[in-house]
């Protein structure tokens, strides 16, 4: 679980950088970040000693009353993520990085958790002589993205598999998924020739009123047109009933425009039996029947 939700990247160190006049005491505004954002303080006296703050100790399920030796540290996390920790503290202190880590943990209790980490090193006369960070539990901000990431897989499930020319749009025109048969009414073949291109770059030559039609999408009308595709059976150009919505974000903003036509109008047409030949000289007798059957 969360194996693709990891972070392990090194970022520059504040070691060697004078620190900025403080606004308002320092200790203060940590614990006021402390507080609203989750994070607890925890250090690397080296050479593998590390101490933890209570808030910290709870996040991995430890008892807060004395420094943990780095290495039993090092054994909460899963044997997989075991590599990139231990990769990210030898990078760090090889390079004078800090670094920034989203990696999982199994607590004592058999619970697997998610735990952000920021790192950086203090240096004294070219020596380090601490790791230093913050630390928070982001399990349940994991599990609500992943929730957001199924449902959206979801939407692009069915948007792909629709048996209608759908599109969808963002607040750009960008294509950001679209159907198999939007893909045919267009004369494309492959989802990667349109995904992330706009409708100006796909179809240079949009009308004006199409346009506008767009454009009122957009401003959160739902807009009832006719637009002229190939029909698969005729090849001719033909009118066809397309329904463009907007879709929004959380906060009601429009974020883009679904694309939809009715595609159901060119459905190849099942031509009607010829009507039977009538049958000359027939006085309704049985023999008279018979003399047209083969």
């Amino acid at each position: 679980m969360f194996d693709k939700q990891l972070i392990a990247t090194p970022s520059e160190s504040l070691a060697q950088v004078e620190p900025t006049p403080a606004l308002t005491d320092a200790d203060r505004a940590l614990q006021l970040y402390e507080l609203h954002e989750g994070y607890g303080q925890w250090k690397v006296i080296f050479p593998g000693t590390v101490v933890l703050s209570a808030r910290v100790a709870e996040i991995y399920g430890l008892g807060p009353d004395s420094p943990v030796p780095l290495q039993d540290l090092v054994k909460l996390y899963v044997a997989e993520d075991r590599g990139k920790l231990l990769t990210l503290i030898a990078q760090a202190l090889q390079d004078r990085r800090g670094f920034r880590c989203r990696l999982r943990i199994e607590r004592r209790d058999g619970g697997v958790r998610m735990i952000e980490s920021i790192a950086d090193l203090r240096v004294r006369d070219g020596r380090v002589i601490e790791l230093f960070g913050a630390s928070r539990d982001v399990t349940a901000e994991m599990e609500r993205e992943l929730q957001v990431q199924g449902r959206l897989k979801l939407v692009q499930d069915l948007v792909g598999d629709m048996p209608a020319p759908i599109a969808v749009l963002d607040d750009r025109l960008r294509v950001l998924d679209c159907s198999l048969y939007w893909l045919k009414a267009h004369r494309f073949v492959e989802r990667r020739e349109v995904i992330g291109k706009t409708i100006g770059q796909l179809f240079p030559e949009t009308p004006p009123e199409q346009i506008a039609e767009y454009e009122a999408a957009l401003r959160g009308q739902t807009v009832k047109t006719r637009r002229s595709f190939a029909s698969p059976t005729s090849g001719a150009a033909t009118q066809f009933a397309t329904v463009l919505t907007p879709w929004y974000v959380a906060d009601r903003k429009v974020g883009g425009i679904t694309v939809v036509v009715g595609w159901s109008e060119i459905a190849t047409t099942k031509r009607a039996a010829p009507a039977a030949a009538p049958v000359e000289d027939f006085d309704g007798s049985l023999l008279d029947m018979l003399k047209n059957v083969s």
